[in-house]
């Protein structure tokens, strides 16, 4: 009988090899594609993750301006923040306004660039800069200035508001001779919008600006005697009187809320009005708005120190 050599064909092993290439490719696909897919997944879930703590800062962040303005700026209230929102990073801006009479001023707004990396920048603050204690102004309007009563000052609107039209719309700082019980605002200031819980870091600061003005070279300080009593509208604590409830009764709703919120400016005025009665709180003075003659009977009593104007609308 004839011996078949190995080396024929049906004797090879090509169809073996075939197939094991393919097993193999077939593997190789396989590992690839789930290692892509989970790779994928890591990228999706480290930048789910990013966006998540973005937003935990966004919202802290937030809470923290909100509860700055509940507190903080003169007649100056927040009430609405937009969000544009990009795959790696969101842009706030949170909006300023003011009451003046039956008006609602834009009054600028805050402006956060937020990034997944945890950067924060911001974009835009208002920010009003006095010169030789000249007038500061935002929006092409005048800022509220109020006035310490222990500091000498020689500043008052009173004239100017005298002169004006009895068709405007304007807005008033009024700073007392002294600290007047909340009770007896309301009697004499029924129609207070802001009242201004004067603290004592204020004088603090006075005396550290009289200290560097009295150790300043000759040729840095300023021409004229500067007032230190002037104190601006985004520097003072205080609340906000809605129009349907009184001074009492908006304190009391201000002292509530201070118990949900939390940071800096929240501990200051807790610390102002103490345990005492809202009736009681010692007020340094207050923002009211309306027309000339509206406002004058309450501009012109005794308990008034001193009137800066702020916006003016003429109409």
């Amino acid at each position: 009988m004839e011996e078949k050599s190995i080396f024929e064909r049906e004797d090879d092993f090509s169809s073996l090899v075939k197939t094991a290439k393919r097993k193999s490719l077939k593997k190789t696909i396989c590992i690839s594609v789930l290692v892509t897919l989970i790779v994928i997944a890591l990228l999706w879930g480290a930048l789910a993750a990013s966006i998540y703590l973005m937003n935990k800062r966004i919202d802290a962040q937030l809470e923290g301006f909100q509860n700055e303005m509940y507190v903080q700026g003169a007649n100056i209230e927040s009430n609405a923040t937009s969000f544009d929102n990009f795959l790696v990073a969101t842009k706030t801006s949170s909006k300023l306004y003011k009451r003046v009479g039956p008006h609602l001023i834009d009054w600028g707004s805050y402006d956060y660039f937020h990034t997944i990396l945890g950067a924060q920048t911001v974009l835009q603050a208002n920010s009003a800069m006095a010169i030789n204690d000249a007038a500061t102004y935002m929006k092409n309007q005048r800022a509220l200035t109020f006035h310490v009563p222990t500091e000498a000052t020689d500043k008052n609107d009173l004239d100017y508001i005298v002169s004006l039209p009895d068709f405007y719309n304007i807005e008033v700082a009024i700073s007392f001779q002294e600290l007047l019980p909340l009770s007896e605002v309301q009697a004499q200031f029924p129609t207070t919008q802001w009242a201004w819980l004067l603290d004592e870091g204020i004088y603090t600061e006075i005396e550290d600006a009289k200290k560097a003005e009295a150790e300043a070279p000759p040729e840095l300080r300023t021409v004229q005697p500067k007032d230190f009593s002037a104190v601006s509208d985004t520097r003072t604590y205080g609340f906000s009187i809605w129009h349907d409830a009184g001074l009492i009764q908006a304190a009391e709703l201000f002292k509530e809320q201070l118990a949900y919120r939390q940071g800096y400016s929240i501990d200051i005025v807790r610390g102002l009005i103490g345990e005492q009665e809202p009736k009681d709180w010692s007020i340094a003075g207050v923002v009211l708005t309306g027309t000339p003659k509206e406002l004058l009977p309450y501009l012109q009593q005794n308990s008034v120190r001193t009137v800066r104007v702020g916006v003016v609308i003429p109409y």
